[in-house]
């Protein structure tokens, strides 16, 4: 339908809805939203206002019994000082919500003693053959050696005994704060004992509820807690109303806790430790003593010598990792996700990923072996890092980290200003539904009852397939050597090998991943390079892939297909409101599933996440009204994909682009296009929302995208610069579109109606303006009028029958007027 552009008509609706006399743009036009900045945060007070108010603060510590203020002993600390400017400073370091170190000026923390048996047992796991013996017993052994500490025996050797000093931060300087009476109680969980002061000031230990608590007094002079810099200034961009359309970028594949798949070892570093970035960011102590030799993950997958070895280190130097090319080490650390955030990310789907065949086979792990133990356990750990980054920033819910479960929830936290985080799985064997020689091993009960347990979980994005066939489809396969070692690893899983023939009755753009085969000895071609390189690897390094079988002159399609339990499991997801990724699946049974989702079920909740398909299926995804957002990788190339998707796209539904990083996970990150390059990435620079972005510094390294290309996540603001530079204003502006196009998406998915302003769907009437009523909030607006052709501020613009248009405004409380 082509809307003229027209003075509205004015009418009142049963005295509750006003259609204002404006112009509007035509169908296809939109006003371009402006990022407003999102509200300051508050001044800290003098007193911390609750038991959160404190993290990141600098303090002076009273005992309200004592009327004395903490200070420096000869031993430890004492409540002797009487006025607040001989008391010791410290620094409230959360740990998680309501939970604190206390770091002094000497770089130490108020802490409890170990006992001796405590500090043989720490020193005995925290060194690399103590680490290398737990990782090979699933840590059997430091769970032992801990269970001794805390026991009797570590009691009796002074586990407990006396409150002082300690260099490192542990359980026992990991003090929780609870408000009581005029100010707060101070608690060590490790123990269930309460920080007390005696009559001579001296500090020490009683049962919960014995002591009179202490008062906070802000202070300056505390020693910096170390930490990486996000080297971002300027405003943090929102939206001018909870409901207005969205700005930023999107990323739908990411794997942030990937520090827990494959049995939790293979990964060195983690995206946030309690303890902090020392803690978080340091390599595998199992890999220190032999300089890196002994991580044969890392030597295969980044090309290093074997004999030279890498620096394992971590921070503060980052000699050798995080790297574009390194898959063995953390890159989703919290503060390079925050830079991201600062500088436009608004919206990302953490996947949880896991393996079993591969975790099987790796000998070193602490973590279950079942791909859906796995996925449990990364929803928790995702939701640990949503409290941890609470922690930081106030308490609950002020984080800018917010997990959301439905496209309402997750536009309001964009336009605050905040980033929406989708939780979505990528395994091999979904549901625990194998196939073992065609049959497949779960029905459709174990299916609804699995899809129920994840959903709950908070699960929103599912693929159906990773690395190999199961009892829902066939897989892609890996191309080159990775293939080779993959699906000897498929024989191991299924009994089978990857069905591999030719490609009849497809398309020349629709097949599978290139396999070995007599005729073609021309390798894998450049698009793939870098690609999932890490399952290949761990089966080349333990020799457990198996033989493959040598296929003919290619292309290569799986004959295995979308089975009739897949079919059924997309539409239980489609029942359930949930995002379908087609991405891994074979091109027969890709193919299969949108036919059945585009002519079936007539569902739009569908992304491709990370070029994973193929050209004909980037189609059916724009068709169905769906989501594309190819691999990043390389700026260059992801340039040329963006001119191609555009020609691609479906006018009836909203563009927008992003892209899918797939980083922690089996893919490389961009190499850089090097310092030299005629047009590389200056800095600073202004990105989105008017941000000033800077080189990267963490601990004694600097980042630079010209050099680095994108070393870790936050590197990816230089990215998008590097995109401007390549392809203009018009790349970084569909960019800017991409989570409102997934936004729109997911609204379908979960029952609203497309833009009557399209041709394929039904005017809106007068009548139909009659269901609204005046106190009705957005999202009931949208299911009883469907999506509205622009959100502007706060208004709806709708397409009405007979070229007229109508604008549903709301008030300051988000409620129609």
């Amino acid at each position: 339908m082509n809307v003229p552009m027209r003075a509205l008509l004015t009418v009142a609706i049963a005295g509750l809805l006003v259609l204002d006399a404006v112009a509007v743009p035509a169908a296809g036009a939109r006003v371009e939203p402006s990022p407003a900045p999102a509200p300051p945060a508050p001044d800290r007070a003098a007193s911390p206002e609750d038991r959160y108010a404190m993290a990141g603060g600098c303090y002076a510590v009273r005992s309200l019994a004592a009327d004395r203020y903490l200070t420096r002993s000869d031993d430890g600390f004492a409540a002797t000082a009487a006025a607040v400017t001989e008391a010791e400073p410290f620094h409230f370091q959360a740990t998680d919500l309501g939970r604190y170190l206390l770091f002094g000026t000497a770089e130490d923390f108020l802490a409890v003693s170990d006992g001796l048996v405590g500090e043989v047992a720490g020193e005995v796991t925290d060194s690399s053959p103590g680490a290398l013996v737990g990782g090979l017993t699933r840590e059997q052994s430091d769970a032992v050696l801990r269970e001794l500490a805390e026991g009797e025996l570590g009691t009796a050797s002074g586990r407990g005994s006396t409150v002082g000093i300690a260099a490192e931060p542990s359980e026992l300087a990991d003090w929780e704060i609870e408000e009581s009476g005029e100010g707060f109680r101070i608690w060590l969980p490790a123990l269930d004992k309460d920080l007390t002061v005696g009559d001579d000031g001296q500090l020490g230990l009683t049962d919960p509820g014995g002591s009179p608590g202490f008062g906070f007094e802000l202070l300056e002079g505390c020693a910096a807690w170390p930490e990486a810099d996000v080297n971002v200034t300027g405003p943090v961009a929102g939206g001018e109303t909870p409901y207005t359309e969205v700005r930023g970028y999107l990323d739908p594949h990411l794997h942030g806790m990937a520090f827990e798949f494959l049995g939790g070892r293979l990964r060195c570093g983690r995206p946030w430790h309690p303890y902090g970035v020392t803690f978080a960011l340091r390599g595998c102590k199992e890999h220190e003593a032999s300089g890196g030799r002994t991580h044969v993950m890392e030597t295969i997958l980044s090309g290093r010598d074997p004999v030279q070895g890498h620096d394992t280190t971590g921070w503060p130097t980052f000699v050798d990792w995080p790297a574009h090319d390194s898959l063995a080490y953390e890159q989703t650390y919290y503060r390079w996700i925050e830079r991201a955030w600062r500088g436009g990310l608004r919206m990302y789907t953490n996947l949880l990923v896991d393996n079993n065949k591969l975790c099987e086979v790796y000998p070193i792990k602490r973590n279950s072996c079942n791909e859906m133990d796995g996925v449990r356990l990364q929803a928790q750990r995702l939701r640990e890092f949503e409290r941890y980054i609470d922690a930081q920033n106030g308490g609950p819910g002020r984080g800018w980290f917010r997990i959301v479960t439905d496209p309402f929830e997750a536009r309001r936290v964009m336009n605050a200003g905040k980033l929406a985080v989708v939780m979505g799985i990528e395994v091999s064997v979904l549901f625990d539904c194998g196939v073992q020689r065609g049959t497949p091993e779960c029905d459709e009960q174990q299916v609804d009852e699995q899809l129920a347990e994840v959903h709950e979980l908070g699960v929103r994005q599912m693929e159906l397939v990773n690395k190999f066939d199961n009892a829902f489809t066939g897989v892609a396969g890996d191309a080159g050597s990775t293939g080779v070692a993959v699906n000897g690893a498929n024989f191991m899983q299924t009994g089978s090998f990857w069905r591999m023939g030719s490609c009849e009755g497809h398309s020349d753009h629709s097949h599978d991943q290139p396999q070995a085969n007599l005729h073609d000895d021309a390798g894998t071609p450049e698009e793939l390079t870098g690609r999932d390189a890490l399952a290949g690897a761990v089966l080349e390094a333990v020799g457990e892939s198996g033989a493959a079988p040598v296929y003919g002159g290619g292309p290569h399609c799986n004959q295995a297909g979308l089975t009739e339990l897949g079919k059924y499991t997309i539409r239980r997801m489609a029942e359930h409101g949930m995002i379908f990724d087609p991405d891994h699946m074979s091109a027969k049974a890709r193919r299969d599933a949108m036919d059945f989702v585009i002519d079936e079920l007539a569902y739009s909740g569908v992304v491709s996440s990370h070029s994973w398909a193929d050209d004909d299926i980037y189609r059916r995804v724009y068709e169905a009204g769906g989501v594309v957002t190819p691999m990043a990788g390389s700026s260059t190339r992801f340039a040329e994909r963006w001119r191609q998707h555009k020609q691609w796209a479906d006018d009836r539904f909203y563009f927008g682009f992003g892209w899918g990083s797939d980083i922690n996970g089996f893919a490389s990150q961009g190499a850089p296009r090097g310092a030299d390059t005629d047009n590389p990435v200056t800095y600073p620079f202004t990105g989105f929302g008017g941000a000033r972005i800077d080189r990267q510094v963490s601990g004694e390294r600097v980042f630079d995208i010209n050099t680095d290309g994108v070393a870790h996540y936050g590197l990816y603001l230089d990215w998008v610069q590097d995109l401007r530079l390549l392809a203009g204003d018009a790349i970084v502006a569909d960019l800017e579109r991409g989570p409102e196009a997934y936004l729109q998406m997911w609204e379908r998915a979960v029952g609203i109606a497309g833009d009557s302003c399209r041709d394929d769907i039904d005017e809106l009437t007068r009548q139909d303006l009659k269901r609204v009523e005046r106190g009705m909030p957005p999202e009931d607006v949208l299911f009883t009028l469907g999506q509205p052709h622009a959100r502007d501020r706060d208004t709806f613009t709708y397409c009405l029958a007979g070229g007229k248009t109508a604008q549903l405004r709301f008030d300051d409380d988000g409620r129609l007027r």
